[in-house]
């Protein structure tokens, strides 16, 4: 089930109740839209949880610095996938809210079936949260990125964007 930003989110919908949770979080959206502070935000909402943020993205810092390697790409999906997973396996029961968000460009839903897969498996509600975006704002989108991913290739995953 996808939801966008205008909608009354998950987070907002159990905070009005007194059930703690498993919540897994996909984040989707272009370089630059603003996925990695939509991230911080739903961690700093809500009531006392334990939180995980897993971003593909962290794999490619080197001393501090993003240093993109098309050849590791899938390597580090992989380890992302490994390490969401291992931090949902670890919580049997929530005695807290528990939120693990996946903060990776997902253009293409077979990118986060695999963390939909492992989140069900380990008793998680999915919430899929699509950030919206304009064809016309990708040279800003370009400019504002933290990862340095150039005008091209964000066009490049626009086209591909289902």
């Amino acid at each position: 089930m996808e939801r966008h930003l205008h909608e009354k989110s998950l987070l907002t919908r159990l905070n009005e109740s007194d059930n703690m949770a498993k919540i897994c979080y996909i984040l989707r959206g272009l370089p630059g839209t603003g996925k990695s502070e939509l991230a911080k935000n739903l961690a700093s909402g809500g009531r006392e949880s334990r939180l995980g943020i897993f971003s593909t993205d962290e794999h490619f810092m080197v001393d501090g610095e993003y240093q993109f390697d098309p050849s590791k790409l899938g390597e580090y999906h992989a380890y992302n996938l490994r390490n969401a997973t291992q931090f949902m396996e670890s919580f049997k029961s929530p005695i807290h809210t528990i939120n693990c968000i996946i903060d990776n460009t997902n253009t293409q839903s077979w990118e986060y079936e695999k963390y939909v897969e492992a989140a069900k498996e380990n008793g998680f509600m999915v919430q899929v949260i699509t950030v919206e975006w304009d064809i016309n704002d990708i040279p800003l989108y370009a400019k504002r990125n933290s990862h340095g991913v150039p005008e091209e290739a964000i066009y490049r995953m626009a086209e591909r964007w289902e």
